[in-house]
């Protein structure tokens, strides 16, 4: 979007997903095929496919929209959550109610109201919807199984237990994490535990005390609490060689995993086939790593974006100042501090508008 807060898209080009609505925007968020935004008034817009009815936005005025594949979800300024376009496993059909945070999973979501309530929908299969009694402060949905911690620091799992994923231990806990069939949390008193599938070594967590813990789909990394971040788990591209350094915030990835430095540089590792270990130069206040893809944000408030299908490495952005990035299947949204939205099919290049 350039200065005026006109949305500007450009890409691969899916019946009108690269071409977003006239008009002003503050938010935008891409889906698989879809994006939606909301504009500077509030009002509610989607755009691009519309096979599942995820264009149909309910009427309302809306404070943020989530796209998550086939599905739209959005939390209206009075603070109800309605979801539309795919419900095949009932994932669109949200209890009416108010929330305060939402998780989106694979064919459900769970949400945690304003009064503290767990609330799960969709799939119901290995009774990953079925929210245990209990009152929360954070819930996360994941492939078969959800987590939470309820107000008073107690962990909780449900659904599938195959690996053991559910079988949280007795702490009080200030971070969980729900991987792909392990589970990970940090407690009241920085100390990391993992518990589920081990079949890589993902749940044997090396002494420490930490501050952060990101789950990957084999592999987890943490920040101890000195700054070192450490991982561990499947290593077979290399994604737990952490670079010698002190670090703020640390993200796994498919294979590969990136950190940022308490100088504020960002630096990945790991499977970078793609390109998606080729860090830009320069300082970064954050950074998060996809499955074949990483984004950060400059301290200068730039977004730069490296990997994912071109192959391609450092890519330089035209002016701009942003303040958050949304990636989605195949390609990335910005928001700019001044309400600008960019977006760039493959995750490549993201410009000032």
């Amino acid at each position: 979007m350039r200065t005026n807060r006109r949305a500007v898209c450009w890409g691969l080009k899916l019946l009108g997903n690269a071409r977003p609505p006239s008009g002003r925007y503050r938010q935008i968020s891409a889906g698989d095929g879809h994006s939606c935004a909301v504009t500077t008034s509030g009002k509610g817009i989607c755009w691009g496919r519309n096979g599942f009815g995820q264009r149909r936005v309910p009427a309302g005025r809306y404070e943020q929209i989530v796209v998550a594949g086939l599905v739209s979800c959005g939390v209206t300024t009075s603070g109800r959550r309605v979801c539309w376009g795919n419900n095949r496993f009932g994932q669109s059909t949200v209890p009416d109610t108010g929330f305060a945070q939402v998780s989106a999973g694979t064919v459900h979501a769970c949400a945690v109201t304003r009064a503290g309530q767990g609330v799960c929908w969709g799939s119901n299969s290995y009774g990953r919807a079925s929210v245990p009694a209990g009152t929360y402060k954070q819930i996360s949905a994941r492939y078969v199984h959800s987590c939470a911690i309820r107000t008073d620091g107690q962990g909780v799992c449900w659904g599938r237990n195959r690996d053991g994923q559910r079988a949280v231990p007795a702490r009080r806990y200030a971070q969980i994490s729900a991987g792909y069939a392990h589970t990970c949390a940090i407690t009241t008193g920085q100390q990391a535990l993992c518990w589920g599938s081990n079949s890589s070594g993902q749940r044997i967590v090396p002494a420490g005390r930490y501050t952060q813990i990101s789950a990957g789909e084999g592999h987890t990394c943490a920040i101890t609490t000195d700054g070192q971040g450490v991982c561990w788990g499947a290593d077979g591209r290399g994604q737990l060689r952490v670079p010698a350094g002190r670090y703020t915030e640390i993200s796994a990835g498919g294979a590969h995993s990136c950190a940022l430095g308490t100088d504020g540089r960002g630096v990945c590792w790991g499977n970078g086939d793609r390109g998606q270990t080729l860090v830009p130069s320069g300082r970064y206040k954050q950074i998060s790593a996809g499955r074949s893809h990483s984004c950060g944000v400059t301290t200068g408030d730039g977004v730069l974006c490296w990997g994912n299908k071109e192959g391609s490495g450092a890519i330089n952005v035209p002016l701009g100042t942003y303040t958050h990035v949304s990636g989605g299947d195949d390609y990335t949204c910005a928001v700019a501090s001044t309400g600008q939205i960019s977006c760039k099919n493959g995750t490549i290049l993201i410009p000032g508008g």
